[in-house]
Order: C-alpha cells, then structure tokens, then sequence
C-alpha cells in the first residue's frame, strides 16, 4: 500500500500536537511496513516531512479562510498537494486534522480509488466556539471555513477516527455521522539519558508536577495553581515547567509555587514527583502530558475536564479532582510513595507504542473490511 499522511502538525517545534503527529506517522510506517510519505502544512515543517506552502501571516489566513481553506494552508498549498497526490498516487491518505475536507473531493477527482482515512484531533468547530464566545472575534473568519471542512471530513471519509468517545457522539451529533474507531494519544518512550542539570529537582518539600508550555488552557491553570491549590497546601509544593512558562514566573503569587521554563529532559522531575497535576478547564483533544506521567509511573490529580479520554484508567492512575478546592486535599493525601504500577499498566495497555500498533493494525483491518464490501 502506498500512502500519504497529511499534517498541519507536522513541526520542527516540540509540543503535544506535534509529538503525537510524529508518533501516529511512524506507527503508520510500521503498521504498513512500507514507506509513507508525509506532508507538512505548518510554518515550521518536521525535518522528515515535505514543506506545504502556508499563509505567512494572520490576515493571510483570514483571506485563506474566506476560500474555504483551515490550518493555514494556502492556495497555493492546494496547487503543491494536487501535484504531490498526482506524483505519489497513493493508495491510502491519512489526513491527521479534520480541517483538510475540502481535499477530500479533490483525491476523489484525481484518484478515485485511493482511500481516505480522517483522524479528527479535536472538534474543531467546538474550539472556534468557544474562542468566539470568550470574545475572541478575529476568528470568526475561520467559523464557515472550519465548519465546511469539518463536515466534508465526517461525511466524506472512508474511516473517521476521534480521539475519545466524548468527542464521538459530539461529532456524531453535529455530523450526523458516527466515526469508526477511537483512537487515543499515544506515546513513545524515549531513549534513556542522563538528566540535565536543571532537570533535578531542587532540596525542599515533596513536590507535584505540572507540566504544559504557555498555551492559554495551562496558563489558566497556573492561575488556579497559584491563586487557589498552593495556599493551601502543607506538606507539599508545586513545580510547574513548561516551554514559555518563564515568562510568568515573575507573577507567580505564592512560596510553594516553583515555575521554570522549558526542561529538556524532564526524567528527573517526573522521578522525584510525588504525582502530576492536571487542573484544566479549556480546550479540547487529550492530555498528552497525562499520558506521558502514566508512562513514568506517576499517578494523575485532574479536573474532570482534563481526564476526558482516560476514562479507562484505574481510579489511583487518574484521580479526579471535582473542584478546584478538592486538589489540595487530593494531593495532601498523597503517600510517600513515588511510582505507581497500576499508572505504568494503565500506559503499557492503553498509551504505549504496542498499544498504538495494535490500534492501527485494526484501523487498516477496517479500511480493508469496507473496501471489499464497498
């Protein structure tokens, strides 16, 4: 099978989109056994990805948008994509972002028989909503476009895939159809190294870790954090790293709250802390940061909202918090004991690279079960 994976989350640069982006490519590659070739819509491409040209700015977007186009992808990035799926001719395209429907009729034109394989990372015309109604008025240029390459996307694909249940029947409901599979975040572990000096902890109280760079849903967190949880904590105290994180360090407003910036090696803070937190309230798609403290052995303290899509976890991998309140007593109550193996299990069945190949072995399985029905 020849195949194409198309992303606009394919990046040099290292956050939770990314990282899953070019873990779902490799599991691609390993379930094929075969080379894939990928396609990177983003201003900043993966080294291992062919660059898609972008809109260089806002108002270039916002024009992009007026077409019908998402996830800054221009024009003239159509042009390049039309070219790319004439010269590979694959026989499958896994588009990694619901924002790329209106592709899908143009693959349909040029090779009707390729498959097309959405995995949807967020309901994305949820997230236009929510930045519209918090007063966020320079995206309503993107409202009609995402939606329109929404819809294309949950109606015209052979396989839609959503990250978790909740956001299935939400996508159901909206679309009118309901996807194939979950498939979850997975992540890979990487390769041992020594930690870097400032990836050890300093000498003090027991801590908790939070981890997220300065994306708006982490920074409202840190607010929690520092305004709410650390004032009442006793035992413990709070280490939050996060690339752009430094750039709030100076408002932190409490003693028990230690704010660094971007760590390049976090094994040392993840094998010093007594669990991680996760006190978030906005923004969709799953935790990637859950996942990875799963994967050290770290059991979770998380808001309701941020354990969507880890409902599968035992209660002591992933602890719900059901206020911002019950976080400190959740996280005073923590024992002395610093690895859980029922958070490693819960990593090792759900989140793990065998799990992830298991998950698109089966997703292929169905490609293939529809082709020969269809």
């Amino acid at each position: 099978m020849n195949a194409l994976y198309i992303s606009p989350h394919l990046s040099a640069r290292h956050f939770g989109g990314s990282l899953f982006a070019a873990t779902n490519l490799e599991l691609l590659r390993s379930a094929l056994g075969a080379p894939v070739t990928a396609a990177s819509i983003s201003r900043d491409p993966h080294p291992d990805a062919l660059p898609v040209p972008t809109t260089k700015d806002r108002l270039g977007t916002a024009l992009a948008n007026l077409q019908g186009l998402c996830a800054t992808l221009a024009p003239s990035g159509v042009a390049y994509l039309r070219e790319l799926l004439m010269r590979e001719r694959p026989t499958l395209v896994w588009l990694d972002t619901s924002l790329l429907g209106r592709l899908i009729p143009l693959i349909r034109c040029l090779l009707p028989e390729t498959r097309v394989i959405c995995a949807f990372q967020n309901v994305e015309t949820e997230l236009i909503r929510q930045r519209l109604v918090s007063g966020q008025l320079h995206y309503l240029p993107a409202w009609s476009a995402t939606w329109l390459n929404e819809r294309r996307s949950a109606r015209e694909s052979d396989i839609t895939l959503a990250l978790h249940a909740t956001d299935g029947d939400l996508i159901a409901r909206r679309y009118g159809r309901a996807v194939d599979r979950i498939f979850p975040i997975i992540v890979t572990e990487p390769r041992a190294s020594k930690p870097t000096p400032e990836a050890e902890p300093d000498a003090g109280d027991p801590y908790v870790l939070f981890v997220g760079s300065a994306f708006p849903p982490n920074l409202e967190a840190l607010e929690f954090i520092s305004r709410d949880i650390t004032p009442a904590l006793r035992r413990f105290r709070v280490v939050a790293v996060g690339n752009g994180l430094e750039r709030w360090a100076s408002r932190q407003h409490h003693p028990k709250l230690e704010v660094r910036g971007f760590v390049d090696d976090l094994a040392a803070l993840y094998r010093n802390a007594a669990a991680v937190i996760a006190p978030i309230y906005s923004g969709g798609g799953m935790k990637v940061k859950i996942a990875e403290a799963l994967m050290h052995g770290k059991s979770v303290i998380a808001s309701p909202f941020a354990a969507i899509g880890f409902e599968g976890c035992a209660a002591t991998s992933v602890r719900l918090a059901h206020s911002i309140g019950a976080f400190a007593a959740e996280i005073e109550g923590l024992g002395g004991e610093l690895y859980s193996a029922s958070a490693r299990a819960d990593y090792d069945r759900l989140f793990s690279r065998t799990a992830g190949l298991g998950q698109v072995g089966q997703i292929l399985a169905l490609l293939d079960a529809k082709t020969c029905s269809g």
